[in-house]
C-alpha cells in the first residue's frame, strides 16, 4: 500500500511540474491533442501504460 500511495504522489508531482514549469506549453499540446481521433490517443495512452508496466516490471524484477 505504501509503494501505492508512493506511486500517486509522484503522479501528482510530475502533473504538477508540468503545469507550473510551462503552462503555456500544455494549452498548445492540448489543443493538438483535440485534433487527433479517439482511436490515436487510446492507443497513445495504451502504450504509455504498457511502456509502464514493462518499466516496473524490469525495477522490481
Amino acid at each position: 500500500m505504501i509503494d501505492f500511495l508512493s506511486a500517486i504522489g509522484l503522479i501528482f508531482i510530475l502533473e504538477g511540474l508540468l503545469l507550473f514549469s510551462s503552462p503555456k506549453r500544455l494549452k498548445k499540446i492540448l489543443q493538438i491533442i483535440t485534433v487527433y481521433p479517439e482511436s490515436k490517443i487510446r492507443i497513445i495512452g495504451s502504450l504509455s501504460i504498457l511502456l509502464g508496466i514493462v518499466l516496473l516490471w524490469i525495477i522490481r524484477k
